[in-house]
């Protein structure tokens, strides 16, 4: 797949794109199911996955301004740790688990460690930052 920019007026650019036959006809599929165009289906597509790619940006940037603890326990968590399983791992009171949660789902503005989990599985940011 390519994108190429093109003119049809001063007022108005356009981008337009050339994909495989599988992609085409997988484009095609898709609109006849919603009653679409092509061209509408693939910009719902493409607005979709750029959208996702700024969440996943605006991720990574808050990941990198939590603190070396904050990211351990916030992987941890992720991955589906307990307050207690967290604090044993890193050698640390289960209160200063809960102040490190405390404060990463505060960086992200969520309310739990569910919403945590989800956002950085959903995501597919890895620990790696």
């Amino acid at each position: 797949m390519w994108l190429r920019r093109t003119s049809e007026n001063h007022a108005r650019d356009r981008l337009t794109f050339e994909t495989d036959v599988e992609l085409a006809e997988a484009l095609r599929h898709a609109a006849r199911a919603r009653g679409q165009e092509p061209e509408l289906v693939a910009s719902d597509l493409l607005q979709q996955a750029l959208a996702q790619e700024a969440r996943r940006a605006h991720t990574r940037a808050s990941l990198a301004c939590l603190t070396p603890r904050q990211r351990e326990v916030a992987w941890l968590a992720a991955g589906g740790c307990t307050n207690r399983q967290i604090a044993e791992t890193l050698v640390v009171s289960p209160e200063t688990v809960k102040t490190h949660v405390r404060h990463t789902l505060d960086k992200f503005g969520l309310r739990s460690k569910a919403e945590l989990r989800l956002m950085l599985r959903d995501l597919q940011v890895d620990s790696s930052g």
